[in-house]
């Protein structure tokens, strides 16, 4: 997203049946942009990344993550963000541009999972991070950092993966944001599966390994 919007604040709201037959998560829009991105890794260690330069600006839109006893909508909103590696690497770090929406929670779960076959994600692989304390949506462009190197996890060169953003299930009432540039291709609704769609938005992230 290259050029500066400025847009009312506003938030699509729907209920729980609404929610569950969109063709779109709901999204989010803040009244100023972030520019600029967070600190990345060196090249070399980069699998998969839409995280731009320094020029480009995120901040203003993004798509709603929800646990399912949340106060907008009483339904779950998961996303999916795909991520095929340009090398064979075990997983390090995964960086996002999540945020905290300001009610419910202040909490969110990166997540790993390989691709189903029909272009959305299957098996989780691993074990979910757990992120605490996210920075309130629109007041911030530094990337938040889910590490996985523990889990020695490998991801193979050219194979579909997905960064699944959700929410633990001892926090049902959070509200987070994905803040995007430009192209989510998955979420799923109120726990009725993976869906694919038509993206607006491409959620910030940089995928890295070792």
């Amino acid at each position: 997203m290259n050029r500066m919007l400025l847009c009312i604040f506003v938030l699509t709201l729907a209920c729980s049946t609404m929610l569950l037959a969109a063709d779109k998560p709901l999204s989010v829009h803040a009244s100023h942009i972030i520019a600029g991105h967070g600190v990345l890794p060196p090249a070399s260690g980069i699998l998969c990344s839409n995280v731009g330069p320094s020029t480009n600006q995120y901040g203003a839109n993004g798509y709603l993550v929800l646990g399912p006893a949340n106060a907008l909508t009483g339904a779950s909103q998961f996303l999916a963000e795909p991520c095929t590696p340009k090398a064979s690497k075990a997983l390090t770090t995964v960086k996002g541009a999540w945020s905290y929406f300001g009610t419910g929670a202040n909490v969110i779960q990166i997540c790993l999972y390989n691709d189903s076959g029909s272009n959305a994600p299957g098996k989780r692989l691993g074990k979910c991070v757990t992120k605490k304390n996210l920075p309130a949506f629109g007041t911030t462009n530094t990337l938040v950092t889910a590490v996985f190197t523990a889990q020695n996890l490998h991801l193979a060169r050219g194979k579909k993966y997905w960064i699944v953003a959700q929410t633990p299930g001892t926090s049902s009432d959070a509200q987070d944001v994905w803040a995007g540039e430009s192209v989510y291709e998955s979420f799923n609704p109120g726990g009725a599966g993976w869906s694919t769609f038509q993206p607006d938005l491409n959620g910030v992230m940089a995928v890295s390994g070792q």
